[in-house]
């Protein structure tokens, strides 16, 4: 149950971060800051639109991030594919059919 907590938990701060990296540097809230009003001599560099970019573009990884761990959550691990509770080492192919047998001894000279 406490996995699940921190799962949900990890799962909104990856989506709060990413939604307000993505609208924060186009709003009026990134160009009236501290910072800015401080050192003026940043003003130029963070109100460019490459560095608005790259931060929304980290946003954008952010949600990603957030709906990548949902999806894979959600995905059921059949008897043959990978399993997160086992290490890699430990996964077992499955067997092979007659057919696929036959098929690879014809293929070998």
């Amino acid at each position: 149950m406490e996995d699940r907590q921190w799962f949900v938990l990890y799962v909104l701060v990856c989506l709060e971060v990413g939604i307000f990296l993505v609208f924060v540097p186009w709003s009026a809230i990134w160009e009236r800051n501290y910072f800015l009003e401080n050192y003026p001599g940043l003003r130029p560099f963070f109100l460019s639109p490459a560095v608005r970019g790259a931060v929304c573009g980290l946003g954008f990884g952010n949600i990603y991030l957030a709906v990548r761990e949902v999806m894979s959550r959600l995905r059921p691990s059949g008897p043959g594919g990978p399993s997160r509770d086992r290490p890699l080492a430990t996964r077992t192919r499955a067997p092979r059919s007659d057919r696929e047998e036959v098929l690879a001894a014809s293929e070998e000279p």
